[in-house]
């Protein structure tokens, strides 16, 4: 009875305020949409004072571009080198790319050229994830459709060999390339020559002129130069009194490709008998020797030998024997 008592009591308190629904409703509604208005416009606030903060960071702070890691000249600058090597330098190829003013300009004053020619990077690049840049480099004649002459070549070539046998080094700027290493002859009009042994120049009695070609470069061979020296002082069959000398070429003037013309000559300090002489050269003459006693497992098949003996002697020196023996030897 109670219960339904004051069930009475608050349907006619409804009952005397009839426009109290209508009120609160009206107040929830107003309510609702002034809290969905200013959280739209503290998104719209955020949203645009973010994009106006990254605008101010990548101002600040841009982002670096990639560096490049290869350059390769035009083909027609590699058509008119005449002259190219290469060697490593032991940086990343984008600080070297940089710098490659500078580098010509290093190159052009070790290799001590004339001012009628030009050093000229060929190309750039590091290999897969090594740690050094691969450099190639052209010497070009100035202006570049004249020829190089005959003078600044013998220079140029003499600088090359040097460096090939490492009596000398790329005087680079140290703090910015570093020591380059590996040095090779790419290409070299007229074919170049090498003393892998290191000989002094020997003079006397010319006894023996030889000559023979080996499929290997010459980057090769100066790897193998001890046992070359070795063999051929056992094939020779020398005597205290009697000396060698050998060089080697390359008529394509590169130390990386093959083949390589051996070119040799034993010469004697004294007088000796015919015989010796003549015994050597039947030696040589045998089957046996047919490899020039060379281990063809180490140096391949000894091709195109040839020797020429000279039974009573001949007064020259190794240096101009070796260099104009075309007369002996073909």
């Amino acid at each position: 009875m109670v219960k339904e008592e004051k069930k009475k009591q608050v349907q006619q308190q409804h009952n005397l305020d009839p426009e109290a629904e209508p009120s609160r409703f009206f107040c929830g509604s107003f309510c609702s949409a002034l809290s969905r208005l200013f959280s739209l416009t503290c998104v719209i606030f955020l949203v645009l004072s973010f994009a106006t903060l990254l605008s101010a960071i990548f101002w600040l702070f841009p982002p670096r571009r990639s560096l490049p890691t290869r350059h390769h000249a035009d083909d027609i600058v590699h058509l008119n080198a005449s002259v190219e090597a290469c060697f490593r330098l032991h940086k990343q190829a984008s600080e070297v790319i940089s710098h490659k003013g500078k580098l010509e300009m290093d190159i052009f004053s070790s290799i001590h050229l004339r001012n009628n020619t030009k050093v000229t990077v060929l190309s750039l690049h590091q290999p897969g994830a090594s740690n050094f840049t691969h450099v190639k480099f052209g010497v070009l004649p100035v202006p570049t459709n004249h020829t190089m002459t005959k003078h600044s070549l013998t220079s140029l070539r003499s600088s090359f060999v040097n460096l090939f046998a490492q009596s000398c080094d790329l005087n680079l700027t140290t703090s910015t390339f570093g020591k380059p290493t590996s040095f090779q002859v790419l290409k070299f009009p007229g074919g170049i020559t090498v003393d892998p042994l290191g000989l002094e120049p020997v003079s006397g009695l010319l006894e023996l002129l030889f000559s023979f070609t080996l499929d290997f470069s010459l980057s090769e061979i100066q790897d193998r130069v001890d046992l070359l020296k070795n063999q051929l002082e056992l094939v020779l069959h020398l005597e205290l009194f009697e000396s060698f000398r050998v060089v080697l070429t390359n008529h394509k003037g590169s130390t990386v490709s093959p083949p390589v013309t051996v070119r040799g000559c034993v010469v004697s300090n004294m007088t000796i008998m015919e015989s010796h002489i003549q015994q050597r050269f039947d030696h040589l003459a045998q089957p046996p020797a047919k490899n020039f006693g060379l281990d063809n497992s180490v140096f391949g098949e000894v091709k195109n030998v040839t020797f020429t003996s000279y039974p009573v002697g001949k007064v020259l020196d190794s240096d101009s024997v070796l260099a104009t023996n075309a007369n002996f030897l073909t």
